[in-house]
């Protein structure tokens, strides 16, 4: 889009709402007495997000403060655990600046307009909308993958049913965990707000009675494990500038497929054995382009992570009977699933011994 259609205020229903009303200079800044084009703009704001939206809504941008959309923490505490060094002005730092800063996402990036690593423009007009566009915001970052998933867009494997049979967009599960909780996490399930199946499906814990699958594993399998189906996986993600000085990715193709492993953020919120594992784009020489050995302690951290793919089906190839799934090798994260330079990073979580026939 032209920098003017970006901008450009033609809905009269943004003239008629309270962000309308307040004037532009509140939120942009510049000079609404100036006549002059050119002075009218001065030291005018394109995104005026944190400082502006704070000063109306101080409770929520307290929240934000410390959101993962905000600090990027998810990103930042891998990266550490790798033994990775992000002090300012650091080979990796700058690294991180490149290629992971530019998925901080603002208020105004959820709310009015797209984010600006996806090109930005504006959604609705000027119009504010509360509960951010699915497409447009959420499905615009997480696409790749989640968004993939959940829509029924990699090919043979269809939508979630939370989709399909209930039109649920991400803010349905995901909209007490946008902003946070006020408290800084090292990744989104350590989020206190995090979205569990269980917060709708209670009924799974009580009616045991009627499916036996239910009553023998509520305790040690996640619910991805028996109801998710294949999803996307990553690797060998490189970055890297173009000849223009613009950072690019370049990684191995993508596999779609499915892998059950133990659990490496086992805890009281989740105590199951078996969980949904999904490989992250990563490796040990992801940031090589900006030094050698970034990443030190790589093997700290396993590269085929906890995973909740978002293709839901209440019927799937695994849960059709005891054995379908045990025994059934092709189901879990086997050493010979992993490449070599990364097993020891993912001892913990690959599985020795597939669960015998019943």
């Amino acid at each position: 889009m032209e920098v003017w259609e970006k901008a450009y205020i033609k809905d009269s229903k943004f003239l008629e709402s309270t962000h309308g009303m307040v004037g532009c200079v509140i939120c942009h800044g510049g000079d609404s007495s100036a006549e002059e084009k050119e002075t009218a703009h001065q030291e005018i704001v394109i995104d005026p997000s944190e400082e502006g939206c704070n000063t109306c809504h101080s409770d929520i941008a307290l929240l934000n403060d410390s959101s993962l959309h905000t600090t990027l923490s998810g990103f930042i505490s891998k990266l550490e655990a790798r033994g990775g060094d992000l002090s300012e002005g650091s080979a990796l730092d700058t690294a991180f600046d490149n290629h992971c800063q530019g998925c901080h996402t603002s208020c105004g990036q959820c709310h009015v307009s797209r984010p600006d690593e996806m090109g930005g423009g504006l959604v609705s007009s000027h119009v504010f909308k509360k509960t951010p566009s699915m497409q447009n915001n959420c499905i615009a970052c997480h696409g790749a993958r989640v968004g993939d998933e959940y829509l029924g867009n990699n090919e043979g494997i269809p939508a979630d049913v939370h989709w399909t049979q209930e039109t649920m967009t991400c803010t349905m599960c995901h909209g007490e965990e946008l902003h946070g909780t006020g408290m800084l996490v090292s990744d989104r399930y350590s989020n206190s707000a995090s979205t569990q199946c269980d917060d709708c499906h209670a009924d799974v814990w009580t009616n045991t009675d009627d499916n036996p699958q239910h009553q023998q594993h509520l305790g040690d399998l996640d619910c991805q494990v028996c109801h998710s189906l294949a999803y996307k996986n990553c690797s060998s993600c490189h970055v890297a500038l173009d000849e223009e000085g613009v950072p690019c990715r370049t990684s191995e193709p993508s596999q779609i497929l499915f892998r059950i492993g133990l659990n490496p953020i086992r805890s009281a919120e989740r105590p199951y054995q078996y969980v949904v594992l999904r490989h992250a784009p990563t490796c040990a020489g992801t940031c090589d382009y900006y030094g050698s050995d970034l990443l030190p302690d790589f093997d700290a951290e396993p590269t085929w992570k906890y995973a909740t793919p978002h293709n839901i089906q209440l019927h799937t190839p695994q849960n059709e009977s005891c054995n379908s799934c045990h025994g059934n090798a092709d189901l879990f994260l086997t050493e010979d699933d992993v490449d070599p330079v990364e097993r020891e990073a993912n001892r913990g979580v690959i599985v020795i011994q597939v669960p015998a026939p019943q």
